[in-house]
């Protein structure tokens, strides 16, 4: 079988009705990437940069095909959380641009709905789902640096 990146992952189980069947798509399709992800996304973290999106070029390229994708990109995530970096606000957007510009339009949205706080409701994966998913995955400590 395939593997599937974390958009396809995601805009999947963003589909999902019943929480028994997004707890079992999440356990098939489990990585060190996806259990980061859905930490982040439940954790205290608060993102230093401006609420909505920043104005840049959308790769059109298909899933797999873009210049990055979103597993790959887990590791620069923490430059964009407060305390994690320590670069200017200029820099730290320019980044942030230039990361939404290398990824595919799913995995754009992941990251958008995680910077603003949306991600749970977008998704339709709350801590009752992750919880129910992976006991304890939420109670282990967070850091914010990927780390694979």
């Amino acid at each position: 079988m395939k593997a599937r990146q974390l958009g396809e992952i995601l805009t999947h189980q963003k589909k999902l009705i019943k929480t028994a069947d997004k707890v079992a798509w999440l356990r098939e399709h489990y990585s060190t990437g996806l259990g980061y992800l859905l930490k982040l996304a439940h954790a205290e973290v608060e993102w230093d940069l401006p609420p909505g999106s920043p104005p840049f070029k959308q790769d059109v390229g298909p899933i797999g095909l873009t210049p990055s994708h979103l597993m790959r990109e887990l590791r620069v995530l923490y430059l964009f959380v407060k305390g994690g970096s320590p670069i200017s606000a200029r820099r730290r957007e320019q980044l942030f641009q230039q990361l939404l510009e290398r990824l595919h339009g799913d995995e754009v949205s992941i990251v958008l709905a995680l910077k603003d706080g949306k991600f749970a409701s977008t998704y339709r994966c709350t801590k009752a789902v992750v919880d129910e998913a992976f006991p304890g995955l939420l109670e282990q400590p967070f850091n914010l640096r990927y780390l694979r």
